[in-house]
This record gives structure tokens, C-alpha cells and sequence, in this order.
């Protein structure tokens, strides 16, 4: 289709980049699809921040369900997890739904398959920090002013533009900087660096107790909904084609541990700051879905927010193409 291939070159960007940071690409064909100890690998990309993949691994949530995760390191510069289920390097990736509808426009046959993080009041997706003396008294303020971000992304730069807009404001006016390692962003705040930053978890905690800093406002201040925070995981639809059960072992796996981080918030952020190599005291972690599957409805207030910042023209992509809700998981059962 036309739509699906304008954009394909996006899709050859950063090649070298892929070969070269991305840990896990010599493996052969054998090692992906299952190994002597009987489990069917699965590579994603690791993660940096609070994660029910991370935690149910730990948990051996994935191989109850005959799954083994491997991490493969991080995506180098200008590189999505979709370009690397692309070039076969990897089997997985997350994103928000406005991620995976902008794979699609760009070529990558995927579908997601299962609901990971959502918004929630009292555990925000995104934190809005400033000094503890800035002038920054509301997001409004931020007009003239630096923002610091972990890339140019829906949830980084995206909710504030769409609050601006809204507001009736140039979101042209604000200076975003990009800070890729994980953690620089929460503490180019207080060292002066930029005036607000958007702060997700597990680091918004640390730098919050560190002190310096204060909360402006987060995400469910923008929309007060917890499908605007839905983020989701999508597999090749090749890959769903040829290995269904494998896809019914993982939503089973992901549900269960989603459950089990929100009833076990201590425990999960001590898994969570072992696995990243920090302290636990003062993380935060993300609210995770409770919804079996992915609700369509969420879906369409992320299409209303990618459209108003114009990430697509309305009819590029409709929600029914990003998602599948064939897999029900199963009711977990938790040892004693």
C-alpha cells in the first residue's frame, strides 16, 4: 500500500549503528528459536526503567510458560525497537501506540499484542520537575524556556506540545534537549542545565529525594485518563503467524507479572534497582494495566493526541491495524 511504503527508508536509517550496539546479533538461527534448555528465546531490547518483562524474568513468570527473555543490550542512537524486529534483530519491542502506528506507516508488519504501563493518579507516567526556586510555576511557563528530554518521543516532547496547542500556545517556542542516558535528564534540573525536565520512572524518584526539585505538574494532570499513558508490545505478524503459542506463553507471563507489581511495589523496585545497578530507596515505578487485554478505547484518545500534533494525517492509520486481542490471558496463579 502506498501509505506503508513512503516512508520506508525510515527504516534503513542508522544500519551500522544497529550492527554495531545491539548486543545478541551474531546469534544463529537455532539459538533464537530454542535452546538445550528447552525454552524459546525471545530478544528485546533491555530496559531502563521500571519493567514487568524485567520483573517477571526475575519472578520466572516467562519460563513457567517455557520462555526464556534475553536482553540484547540498547538500540543505538536514532534506532526504534521496531527497526530492529525489522532487521530480524530483535523479536520484540514496546512502545505507545502512537510508536507502533508510525512503524506501520513506515513499512514494519507488526501488531501488539498486550497492554503494559497505563496512567494513574497516584503513580504518574511522567513527572514535570523544576528547581526548587524556578519561575516555573505551571506548564504554561515553560514558553522561552529549556526542556529536557530522553528523546524527541510522544510521551517526552509529545504531551507537552499537545498541552500547549490546546492551551493555545506554540509548542515552537520551547527549546527541547535531548539527553539520552538514562537518569541525565531527572538531574540536568538541578545542576542548571535546562528548566523543566519530564521525568519518568524509576529515576523521577531518585532526583525528588535528592532534593532541589519540585513537581510542576505530570501526565494525568494533561489528560486525567490511564489510557494516555498505554503503552503496549508488539511482535512481527510473521512472527505471531508462526509461533502463536509462544505469543499466548508471553501475554500469559506479561499479565501475571503486571498484577504482581502493583500488589508488590517494594519488592518490584528492588528487583527493578538490582537489575539497573542502583539504590531502590526513592524510586517510583509506573502503574501497569489490569485489563486482560488492550483497550480499544485507550486507543482512541492516542490517536486523538499523534493527530493534534500532527505525527499523522487523520486516515494514515486507523487503531483496528495496531493491535490484536486474540490472545486471553490466563487467570495467574502465585506460589505461596
Amino acid at each position: 500500500m502506498p501509505r506503508r511504503i513512503k516512508r520506508l527508508s525510515v527504516l534503513f536509517i542508522c544500519v551500522i549503528l544497529i550492527v554495531f550496539s545491539v548486543g545478541g546479533c551474531g546469534k544463529n538461527k537455532e539459538s533464537v528459536n530454542g535452546g538445550a534448555d528447552g525454552l524459546f528465546t525471545i530478544r528485546m531490547v533491555t530496559p531502563i526503567s521500571t519493567n514487568e518483562i524485567m520483573v517477571g524474568k526475575a519472578l520466572g513468570f516467562f519460563a513457567e510458560q517455557g520462555i526464556k527473555i534475553e536482553f540484547i543490550g540498547a538500540a543505538g542512537k536514532g534506532v526504534t525497537e521496531f527497526q530492529l524486529i525489522e532487521q530480524g534483530l530483535a523479536d520484540i519491542a514496546s512502545g505507545h501506540p502512537a510508536h507502533v502506528a508510525q512503524a506501520i506507516l513506515a513499512g514494519v508488519e507488526v501488531k501488539a499484542v498486550a497492554p503494559c504501563i497505563v496512567d494513574n493518579q497516584d503513580f504518574p507516567h511522567v513527572r514535570y520537575l523544576t528547581q526548587e526556586d524556578s519561575s516555573v510555576k505551571t506548564l504554561e511557563d515553560i514558553i522561552g524556556k529549556k526542556v529536557a528530554v530522553r528523546t524527541i518521543s510522544i510521551c517526552h516532547d509529545g504531551y507537552l506540545r499537545y498541552y500547549l496547542k490546546t492551551h493555545g500556545l506554540d509548542p515552537e517556542k520551547v527549546e527541547f534537549i535531548s539527553f539520552p542516558n538514562p537518569g541525565e535528564m531527572e538531574h540536568a534540573v538541578p545542576q542548571g542545565y535546562v528548566d523543566l525536565c519530564t521525568a519518568h520512572p524509576p529515576y523521577a524518584g531518585i532526583v525528588l529525594g535528592e532534593g532541589g526539585v519540585r513537581e510542576v505538574a505530570t501526565s494525568w494532570d494533561i489528560f486525567g485518563n490511564p489510557g494516555a499513558g498505554l503503552s503496549m508490545y508488539s511482535f512481527g505478524e510473521d512472527f505471531i503467524a508462526k509461533h502463536p503459542a509462544v505469543i499466548q506463553g508471553f501475554v500469559n507471563a506479561a499479565y501475571k507479572s503486571r498484577l504482581w507489581i502493583n500488589e508488590h511495589q517494594e519488592e518490584a523496585l528492588n528487583i527493578i534497582a538490582k537489575e539497573i545497578g542502583v539504590e531502590p530507596s526513592g524510586l517510583t515505578t509506573f502503574w501497569f494495566d489490569e485489563n486482560k487485554n488492550i483497550d480499544p478505547d485507550y486507543l482512541t484518545q492516542w490517536f486523538e493526541i499523534a493527530e493534534e500534533i500532527e505525527l499523522w494525517k487523520h486516515g494514515d492509520v486507523v487503531p483496528e491495524e495496531l493491535y490484536t486481542n486474540a490472545f486471553i490471558p490466563e487467570d495467574p496463579i502465585y506460589e505461596q
